[in-house]
């Protein structure tokens, strides 16, 4: 008898593998492979990636535009070409993955990119915005709190956005750890330490962990410890580490702080063991320790880091809770010496939202310009493709794929398999083009070629010579890919590459020439 089931399942089956280009059957000829760019009409018809400039209630990812006018001004000061997009459709991405630019220095990714997403993000969605420069807080600030109605802070300690006297505010992540819960003190202790020490490249780990014990002890201490009541602050974990090796002048034998120390039984006993592990440190060992903490904690001495670390503290959780755009930002040539305090602000963020259970609002956008200062942050390698669970959605901006590899060896591809846009316009290396050129597929081509036939076949049977065969080809190789894209191309192209989709060209629209920016931002 007929099993109609079985019938039914063997053409399901058909189904699934019915628009698979090769290796339906044993038998199946295949066709080659025909990657190609998505035709801008289907874009422009596509209603999920229609951008609302004004109100944007889906909290979408505004990209760029279609169809605008490149209008030529007069040459800029260089003699470069001046152009910028007028017009056109605005088209935006909602996705709840990460977003990844890839920009060639000085290739305009903060004026088609970062600066348009900090002005056309809703009142309903948080951002942390951490770049150099302080543009973003310069030219965006003003919009995101009168315009939208959103608190804004600004942790600038150089003041170089000139936004610290309205905006001006302080994290002091040991006041979050004095109101962390029993189960969660060390470990947060912890994390400020492995913030705060940068990890070097060499194998040898051993100064560098030793450090991040002693720095997770200090800062257990100044939390809890009564002699530091009102201080309680980076500050003074600096001050106190710099005291580590100072006698104690009752008991030359001894180190002033060390009794204090092994006294502190808060933490579950955490202070004491971290304070005999240091102290039973003898000779090199106990002076390379120090010196290693020290220099890690040294940018904590800069005068004006004491304007953004002492004082009330803003609550990192109101970036979850609440509707908060948060600005940090330093001068660039200062980032590389005060990475720990960059790394402290993302690593405490991603811990304050795992702690809050209630989210208000979207996602929260971290915004992360030059995001290969940060270094190697741990945290974030093993939370990347859980964040977005957690009410944060980010955005990492790059002059090269190189910088993720650079800190993050083998597992840099995570961050590019757990993005749901790549953004690519500007680059000329190597190493990002030739993964573009890659990840964009095979197309198929054309190949011509020539000989020359003899007398008889061309007199009796019409033979030219020339024949065509049908190959495959990179869709773009990576010399196209860099002058297609390049950051003067006439036409202001730039690409788009989302998982599942085909790749997208749309036109960069600067925040300071197109008219959906209009109003939102602030002139220099």
């Amino acid at each position: 008898m007929f099993d109609v089931r079985k019938h039914d399942l063997a053409d399901n089956q058909d189904d699934l593998l019915g628009d698979l280009p090769r290796g339906v059957r044993s038998d199946h000829i295949g066709r080659p492979s025909q990657a190609h760019f998505e035709l801008s009409k289907n874009v422009l018809a596509t209603e999920s990636l229609q951008f609302d400039a004004v109100q944007n209630r889906q909290s979408k990812t505004f990209l760029g535009v279609l169809g605008g006018r490149v209008v030529t001004g007069p040459p800029l000061a260089d003699g470069r070409p001046n152009r910028w997009v007028e017009g056109g459709t605005p088209i935006g991405v909602g996705d709840d993955r990460h977003m990844i630019t890839i920009a060639g220095s000085r290739a305009g990714k903060g004026r088609c990119s970062l600066l348009p997403e900090l002005i056309t993000l809703p009142a309903t969605t948080s951002i942390l915005s951490i770049e150099p420069k302080g543009s973003a807080a310069r030219y965006t600030a003003r919009w995101r709190a009168d315009g939208l109605g959103q608190q804004v802070g600004v942790l600038d300690p150089f003041d170089c956005s000139g936004r610290m006297g309205r905006f001006g505010c302080v994290y002091n992540p040991i006041e979050s750890l004095v109101h962390s819960h029993r189960r969660t003190f060390v470990p947060n202790a912890r994390a400020i330490a492995d913030a705060l020490i940068v990890t070097g490249d060499f194998k040898d780990k051993h100064w560098d962990e030793t450090s991040k014990q002693m720095c997770g002890t200090l800062a257990a201490h100044v939390a809890t410890h009564a002699n530091y009541e009102g201080q309680r602050d980076l500050i003074t974990v600096w001050k106190l580490a710099s005291e580590l090796a100072t006698p104690d002048p009752h008991q030359p034998q001894r180190y002033l702080l060390e009794q204090e120390l092994l006294d502190n039984d808060a933490a579950g006993g955490m202070i004491r063991a971290g304070a005999r592990q240091f102290y039973d440190r003898t000779g090199g060992e106990f002076s390379s320790v120090l010196s290693n903490l020290r220099k890690h904690l040294d940018w904590i001495s800069y005068e004006c880091m004491a304007d953004v670390l002492r004082g009330r503290s803003i609550d990192l959780r109101d970036l979850k809770r609440n509707f908060m755009t948060l600005y940090v930002t330093l001068p660039a040539m200062r980032m590389d010496a005060l990475r720990g305090w960059l790394r402290l602000l993302v690593q405490m963020t991603l811990l304050a939202f795992e702690e809050e259970n209630h989210q208000v609002g979207n996602p929260c956008s971290m915004i992360l310009d030059e995001f290969h200062a940060l270094g190697r942050l741990s945290a974030l390698e093993v939370a990347i493709a859980e964040v977005a669970g957690l009410g944060i959605r980010m955005h990492l901006a790059l002059q090269n794929s190189s910088q993720i590899q650079q800190h993050y060896d083998k597992n840099y591809e995570t961050f590019l398999a757990n993005a749901g846009i790549i953004q690519i316009l500007g680059c000329s290396d190597a190493t990002t083009l030739e993964y573009t050129s890659k990840r964009l597929g095979q197309s198929l081509t054309l190949t011509p070629s020539a000989n020359l036939p003899t007398f008889q076949q061309a007199a009796k049977e019409g033979a030219t010579g020339e024949s065509w065969s049908l190959a495959t080809h990179p869709l773009m190789t990576a010399e196209e890919l860099e002058r297609v894209f390049a950051r003067d191309d006439h036409k202001l192209r730039q690409l788009i590459l989302r998982p599942g989709y085909r790749p997208m060209v749309l036109q960069r629209a600067f925040y300071d020439k197109h008219e959906l920016f209009r109003g939102k931002f602030d002139q220099e």
